[in-house]
């Protein structure tokens, strides 16, 4: 039986019940509500803050739901705090509507049961609760009035959940009752309870059902009729309760216990009642103040349906007619038992166990929605329902036998080999046999007896069966068994703590080991792979501890590990683990007699990894008196632990006149089995003291003064730097938030016409992204050869032949299971085979659909999730070639101008800050690695551009003057890119001549100059490195005037930038060079990467309008019509999901993510040089992926956890993301509810798409292509066709496509 859990933080479950498709769990001061699969999915009390425990001894005792008319949900949560407080919520909101006090118990152990009922359109809550027992709980501040001390059972309504008299309010007499639940049937409510009394064991009274019927409130409210005892053999308490509905009868199922705590196997019964009866008998109560008609105390006796040790929890249902209870028990069961038409029960069946072994709480829910579950609460376990013993004596007498005791009667599950039975007779006895009774309705086991050792003892072999507590008996000479005792089974023994867990060589430490039932353990065994298995204790102890002593291994090394195992019966059990180390080494003692008569000894020991505590050391002084020996022994007062050595002090106090010979005296220590003798301090050690004191007292007074000089001018300097940090830090911090707040970036609207690749570099670009030589291949005609009629006779028998769908299927399924057959060459061949069907595209469709659905069939037994996901099959690779063929026009028209925009948005974002030339790195970027974090101070210059006429520019002007935005840390050749920039933001179109075809010259009244990125006046840096020329190197300044000229033919000034070049990015020496300036002379400049990293949110900020206009623009739909291919694809996925009986919302989610935005879209955002005539730079690359991460994480159905540590790509975006991801579940659920399409409407479409790219590509070198992949796997795929019926034809062709290319082939040659 699958399970799932969910366990309270913080303390234990005090009630549940389910609402709607929800489950309710309280306890302490929480409540939470939980999905079917019990996933939290809110905190409901408290809210936030405090955590379950909190306030202690707080308690939730009601828990009940009901819909309103309207289908409005109401819950109702009572709690022991605030003087039995209840409130009222409506859900799913859990909006509270009302909170009242003092209609719970607020007692820690009081009772509360409720019912909520409807009565003539109003609703009411019936409540029976302990307000007040006879104990003193004046502590716990919640007695009740004087006039409600006796108060028992109210009706309230549920508008104020107040007591009224004209409502119903019942009294008890003296005796405080404790509820069990309360039930309605039909106009009557009834409440089970039993006396506290009974609870205590002082007193045998059966439990009792009160019955009260429903009046409206103005014939008087509620009103109680009476009540009758339930008798279920004589048991007086009741533990849980449940009422079944069979058609118009109802039945009351209790479980019931007796009241004594002994566990035996009869302690529990189950009773069934009917509800009825229970109100026809009901009559005038002792236990409640009432008026009506006296008569004797009605009871009901039945015999239990059910008998079993440890009953603690029922639920009743019906199922085809008959009832089907299920029982909880308080070692952790939960069992089935179904009844026959008179309640006679089969034997139940065992469906789970709860690992832990903790009882099983006495409520019992159902799923609402699939019955096939029910919600299983546990609760801790009653520690003493685990107290044990290995036998009871009992006497029982027959004509010829008398037995005494039987001996063990807590054994495993595995059974037990041998139990001994002692008595009297035996061997005078014949047909001796042992009957062992389980739960009811389960059949005895009859087991012979093994051996009659002589006539007082006799032994049996118990067999293996299930967890529980049975009868056992003896039967001899025919007659009748003996008094029943109980034979607990119990579940096998488990370890789950040791102390200590460490122990010395010699052994004789004392070990003792938690765990349960440890009752069953016949020995613990020892097991060592130098040794066979020792036993070390066969005395079992109780049920939960066992203590034995550690043995000897003289052979162990440090650090030596043995397994602790448990021997039950003939099977050993893995404990736990036992690490050996080596003796204590103890080095020597002071021995202190100056406090006579009182002796104190300090006991030097090396520091070790075993822990010992003074109650195991023994310390002993022996001394010589004459010629006998005395010994001492002194009381061990601590152990302390200092990181060279451990010191153990003892004292011993003297009594009478003896006197000690301290010269002969021995001190000894033990431990277990290891005594050691301990040697005195030696003399010696302070002569040696006296002479060295006086020469380290000098060096320390040197040390001292030396150290403290230097201290201080360490202390100057770092002051020093810890000034230029602190306001280093200061200016970019404030630099970097008036950024963030002030800045703006100037977006051009308008920027000319977009550059668009044609469709066919657009396809190539997409379908061979890594091998562009293709793109001039498919654009160049094949050569002639001289037999034109053979060679258009090939590619068309081949087109043909690729035309029939059953064989190019099982042509890709036969190259995709060769082992050379590699990623690259499936990617080529879905490429190849897209362009070949440039105009076939309804086939070419037909073709993808097939081989998808190949590919779910060999995904959905693995893994549905990673469908699509990657590019490891042709069809993957041939899905995004069909997506960039059927998208192309709604790319260009619809997401070319936003994607523009950013790409421009983001170049232009990126020049307004300063960029190392050498590494691309800037100082505005939205990827970290691409930060330019060293930059220097930076000021913005403003030159004139003078644009000369030149041939090459028919367009323009005789003569242009343009002023441009420089940096003054840009290179010559990043002003360059910037004066040709701003000439084409103001005439619309280039310059006219390249990049490296332009020089710049500075004009002045004194002599023109011309600038270059290094010339003589380069600095030089430290090994030889140089430095590019800037702006701010020429000293130009604002106002300035620089011509831009052609350059003359075979020349070149400028240099290819190595390793042997610097721009911004300094070499460390250099780096850490004193900053030259007024305020810092002589000081360092600090520089850290992340002081920087507001530049990347300033950076996002200023382009996130552009970012989020192209992501809408993704995934919005333009006149509520999505592109046909998009919707006709997630239509195929969604029917195949649902031929596959795939009801996890999330597998066709990410399907259609893995189709898409990962195949299509990401490729697209990350590479706009397949879109525009554009050269996309490492750092733009940077920045794309970026954005792609966080248009991925959008569709993405994982939550976002991140930390602080989290990198910053994913947290620059982080706050957004969920916005985006409702976006995106809008989007996909707009396009699922779009009508369905057609299969005109999509065969017109891809008709439409294959006549605009008619005669774009050669296809004839795809064909080609195509087939060389043919003639290199030429015998598999023969092999294949010829193992497949159908395809004796198909193997013709292709003979003949071979023959023809072949022939062709020769031709070459000749």
């Amino acid at each position: 039986m699958p399970s799932r859990s969910f366990e309270l933080p913080g303390a234990p479950i005090d009630n549940i019940e389910v609402s709607g498709g929800a489950v309710l769990v309280a306890g302490g001061s929480c409540l939470y509500e939980l999905g079917p699969e019990l996933r939290p999915q809110r905190r409901v009390v408290p809210a936030a803050g405090q955590g379950c425990g909190e306030p202690p001894g707080t308690r939730s005792n009601l828990l009940l739901h009901y819909q309103e008319a309207g289908g409005v949900g109401i819950l109702l949560t009572g709690w022991t705090q605030d003087g039995g407080a209840c409130q009222v919520w409506e859900q799913p909101s859990y909006r509270q509507r009302l909170n009242q006090s003092e209609v719970v118990s607020c007692l820690p152990d009081g009772s509360t049961a409720g019912v909520v009922f409807q009565q003539a359109g109003a609703w009411y809550l019936a409540v029976a609760a302990t307000y007040s027992t006879s104990a003193d709980t004046n502590h716990l501040h919640c007695e009740p009035s004087k006039s409600d001390k006796e108060t028992v059972i109210t009706v309230r309504s549920m508008v104020n959940l107040k007591s009224m008299e004209e409502l119903g309010i019942i009294k008890r007499r003296e005796e405080p009752l404790h509820f069990v639940d309360a039930l309605q049937w039909g106009n009557h409510l009834f409440f089970p309870y039993y006396t506290l009394k009974a609870k205590l064991g002082n007193n045998t009274e059966p439990p009792s059902m009160a019955v009260l019927q429903l009046l409206l409130p103005s014939s008087g409210g509620l009103t109680l009729q009476g009540h009758v005892y339930l008798d279920c053999g004589c048991r007086s308490l009741i533990i849980s309760s449940s009422l079944v509905r069979q058609g118009e009868r109802g039945w009351w199922v209790g479980v019931f216990r007796h009241s004594h705590n002994a566990k035996a196997w009869n302690s529990t019964a189950v009773c069934i009642f009917g509800m009825d009866e229970m109100k026809d008998k009901a009559c005038t109560s002792p236990h409640f103040n009432m008026n009506g008609k006296t008569c004797e105390a009605p009871s009901i006796k039945k015999l239990p349906t059910l008998i079993h040790s440890g009953l603690v929890a029922v639920y009743g249902t019906v199922v085809l007619n008959r009832i089907v209870l299920f029982l909880g028990t308080d070692d952790g069961q939960l069992l089935k038992a179904i009844l026959n038409e008179d309640m006679k029960s089969s034997c139940p069946e065992v469906l789970y166990e709860i690992e832990e072994e903790t009882s099983i709480f006495p409520k019992l829910r159902l799923d609402p929605k699939n019955n096939n579950y029910i919600y299983l609460p546990s609760a801790n376990k009653d520690d003493c329902n685990a107290t044990a013993s290995k036998g009871i004596t009992t006497v029982q007498k027959t004509e010829h036998i008398s037995i005494q005791s039987i001996e063990p009667l807590w054994i495993s599950t595995l059974g037990k080999s041998e139990i001994t039975v002692k008595g009297e007779n035996f061997t005078r006895a014949s047909g001796i046999k042992l009957i062992l009774t389980g739960i009811t309705g389960c059949k005895p086991d009859v087991i012979k007896v093994r051996n009659v050792l002589n006539d007082t003892q006799m032994t049996f072999a118990l067999p293996p069966t299930r967890k529980e507590a049975k009868s056992i008996c003896i039967q001899a000479n025919g007659k009748k068994c003996s008094p029943p005792m109980t034979l607990h089974y119990v579940s096998l023994p488990s370890c789950s703590r040791i102390t200590p867990n460490t122990s010395w060589i010699s052994g004789g430490r004392k070990i003792t080991t938690t765990g349960r039932n440890f009752n069953v353990v016949d020995s613990v065994i020892i097991s060592d792979d130098q040794r066979s298995n020792l036993t070390v204790s066969r005395c079992p102890g109780n049920a939960s501890e066992y203590h034995y002593l550690t043995p000897s291994l003289s052979h162990a090394t440090e650090g030596k590990v043995v397994d602790m195992m448990l021997k039950v019966d003939t099977t050993f059990i893995p404990c736990v683990k036992l690490h050996y180390h080596p003796d204590p080494v103890f080095i020597n003692y002071q021995l202190h007699t100056e406090l006579d008569p009182d002796l104190e000894l300090k006991i030097y020991k090396e520091n070790d990894n075993l822990n010992i505590s003074k109650t195991e050391v023994e310390v002993y002084l022996s001394y010589m008196t004459g010629a006998q020996t005395k010994r001492i022994w002194f009381s061990v007062q601590n152990i302390t632990k200092k990181p060279d050595r451990s010191t153990i002090l003892c004292k011993f106090k003297r009594e009478g006149t003896d006197k000690i010979d301290f010269s002969t005296v021995k001190v000894f220590v033990k431990l277990g089995n290891f005594e050691h003798e301990v040697k005195p301090t030696s003399s010696h050690i302070y002569l040696y003291v006296l002479i060295l004191l006086p020469i380290v007292v000098g060096v320390i007074i040197a040390a001292f003064i030396v150290t403290r000089y230097k201290s201080k001018e360490l202390t100057r300097k770092q002051s020093q730097q810890l000034e230029l940090l602190e306001y280093e830090i200061r200016k970019e911090i404030r630099e970097g938030f008036a950024e963030l707040q002030m800045d703006e970036l100037d977006v051009v609207d308008s920027f000319g016409t977009v550059p668009f690749l044609d469709y066919k570099h657009f396809a190539l670009r997409t379908f061979f992204p890594e091998s562009g030589g293709f793109a001039s291949i498919f654009s160049e005609e094949m050569p002639q050869s001289r037999d034109q009629t053979s060679k258009d006779e090939s590619f068309n028998m081949l087109h043909a032949l690729i035309c029939n769908k059953n064989f190019l299927v099982t042509l890709i399924h036969t190259l995709e299971k060769q082992k050379n057959f590699s990623v690259k060459d499936r990617c080529l061949f879905a490429s190849f085979l897209t362009i070949a069907l440039q105009t076939k595209l309804v086939y070419l469709t037909h073709i993808l659909e097939v081989l998808t659905r190949d590919l779910m069939e060999q995904s959905s037994n693995v893994q549905p999730k990673l469908l699509l996901r990657r590019t490891e099959s042709v069809v993957e690779k041939l899905l995004t070639n069909w997506m960039s063929v059927c998208l192309s026009g709604f790319l260009r028209e619809t997401i070319g101008e936003p994607f523009y925009l950013l790409v421009t948005t983001l170049n232009q974002r990126i020049n307004k800050g300063p960029v190392d030339a050498i590494t691309c790195k800037a100082l505005y970027t939205l990827n970290e690695d691409w930060l330019l974090w060293q930059v220097s101070e930076f000021k913005t210059v403003t030159v004139n551009i003078i644009f000369e006429k030149i041939p090459e520019n028919e367009s323009g002007d005789a003569c242009q003057t343009i002023p441009v935005n420089v940096l003054d840390c840009d290179t010559i050749g990043q002003a360059k890119e910037k004066s040709l920039q701003a000439f084409f933001n103001k005439n619309g179109f280039l310059y006219g001549l390249q990049l490296d075809e332009i020089g710049l010259e500075l004009v002045s009244e004194e002599h023109q100059r011309e600038l270059l990125d290094i010339d003589g006046s380069s600095e030089v840096m430290e090994d030889g490195i140089r430095k590019l020329n800037t702006i701010g190197h020429y000293e130009i300044s604002n106002g300035a005037t620089i011509k831009v000229f052609k350059k003359k033919a075979n020349t070149r000034s400028d240099v290819d930038y190595s390793d042997e070049h610097c721009h911004l990015i300094l070499p460390d020496s250099e780096a850490n060079k004193d900053v030259k300036g007024a305020g810092h002379k002589g000081k360092q400049k600090f520089k850290v990467k992340e002081m920087y990293l507001t530049k990347l949110l300033s950076t996002k900020v200023a382009i996130h309008s552009v970012v989020e206009k192209l992501f809408r623009s993704i995934w919005s739909l333009p006149n509520n019509k999505a592109p046909v291919a998009i919707k006709y694809f997630f239509d195929f996925l969604d029917a195949q999901a649902e031929s596959k009986k795939i009801t996890d919302p999330d597998v066709v989610h990410i399907w259609k993510t893995n189709s898409l935005p990962l195949r299509f879209w990401v490729n697209i955002l990350k590479n706009p040089q397949f879109v525009f005539d554009i050269k996309k730079t490492s750092h733009i690359d940077g920045c794309l992926s970026v954005i792609a991460q966080a248009f991925m994480d959008a569709f993405s159905l994982a939550e976002q956890t991140l930390g602080k540590e989290a990198p910053t790509n994913k947290l620059l975006y982080a706050k957004d993301i969920p916005l985006y991801k409702k976006e995106v579940k809008a989007y996909y659920k707009a396009i699922r509810d779009l009508p369905p399409l057609t299969t005109a409407e999509v065969e017109e479409f891809l008709a439409q798409e294959s006549k605009k790219h008619e005669n774009e590509f050669n296809e004839k070198v795809a064909l080609f292509e195509i087939y060389k992949y043919i003639v290199k796997y030429y015998d598999e795929i023969v092999s294949k066709l010829e193992r497949e019926r159908g395809f004796e034809e198909v193997q013709k062709q292709l003979q003949q496509v071979k023959a023809l290319f072949d022939e062709k082939k020769k031709c070459k040659w000749h």
